[in-house]
């Protein structure tokens, strides 16, 4: 049986994302806790925590898991901290990893499919439970410019998991599950395309691993013109990772024969919890309402009722 470790990275603020009415960390958290404890086996929960954790969030992962507090490490910070957390600790190559962020909502089977998954699966090194199936992005709507189709990249059947399908998907966010001989080998191409620029990052990353090129040559020629759209301080930060992208494009070149696999939940297993990128498929206010429910019932302190304001701390 496949061992599962999860990393949830986490952070005790908010920003200022379009968030739905049923938002809170405390949800999102409780989720996880609830899919863990469904999954059917143990499953070893780390809290990489930046910065002071409101109290009652703190005594839910304390409960739940073992904590590591940071300080200052912002997303990027902790992005890199998460990725090294599993190789610092030699986890063996056959066990999965899921990095998961904070304001994501979990379907309470979620944990149990992925491992299912990794275990039907087992030419897929990267699995998601939210992702794009080739133009289909998770919550519909048309894949925007920085984040195209290669015309090598194939999908595939979908195939049942425990009553759910599967299929090849093409990208995925910062949450994602990984084995850890991949991780392993492929830990220069996880943090180099985080410094590409925040829109699209993510995408590249899952392209180069495929062995997929993941900046269009036609972007990258307008960039260099300080074409294109945005403001002039924002064409200006395009220009300076021009010459990274395009060694990333020569880099997945040499990894067209060895590209990783990544299948996905179709339709996703979990949600990120920002208004205009909700996945389809899912009737995502009954699961949190469910849930808040669930941590209720355990004396757990619950996110806000469905339909109250979202929270701030």
């Amino acid at each position: 049986m496949i061992r599962l470790h999860v990393v949830y990275r986490s952070y005790g603020g908010t920003n200022t994302k379009d968030r739905p009415p049923f938002f809170s960390k405390q949800l999102a958290l409780a989720s996880l806790v609830r899919a863990a404890e469904a999954a059917g086996q143990p499953v070893e929960l780390v809290f990489l925590n930046d910065g002071p954790i409101p109290a009652e969030r703190l005594d839910l992962m304390r409960a739940a898991g073992e904590v590591v507090p940071r300080t200052r490490l912002g997303f990027r910070g902790s992005y890199h901290a998460g990725l090294a957390l599993p190789l610092e600790r030699g986890w063996p190559d056959e066990d999965l990893v899921w990095f998961g962020e904070d304001d994501y909502l979990y379907r309470p089977s979620a944990l149990r499919d992925l491992v299912a998954a990794a275990e039907t699966f087992p030419e897929a090194s990267y699995l998601a439970l939210y992702a794009s199936i080739g133009d289909r992005p998770p919550e519909g709507g048309e894949q925007p410019d920085y984040a195209p189709v290669p015309a090598r990249w194939r999908g595939s059947a979908p195939v049942a998991v425990n009553g759910h399908l599967w299929r090849r998907g093409l990208s995925t966010t910062w949450t994602f599950g990984v084995r850890m001989a991949a991780l392993r080998q492929d830990r220069r191409i996880l943090s180099l395309t985080d410094y590409t620029g925040l829109a699209g990052c993510d995408h590249a990353m899952c392209l180069l691993y495929q062995g997929l090129q993941p900046f269009p040559w036609a972007l990258l020629g307008r960039d260099l013109r300080l074409a294109g759209p945005g403001a002039a301080r924002r064409r200006a930060k395009r220009l300076v990772v021009v010459p990274l992208k395009a060694a990333l494009n020569l880099w997945s070149y040499g990894r067209a024969r060895r590209g990783r696999l990544l299948f996905a939940a179709d339709p996703p297993l979990a949600t990120h919890l920002e208004t205009g990128h909700l996945a389809l498929g899912t009737d995502w206010p009954a699961i949190a309402e469910d849930c808040a429910a669930w941590a209720a019932a355990r004396g757990i302190p619950a996110a806000p009722p469905v339909g109250s304001p979202p929270a701030t701390n």
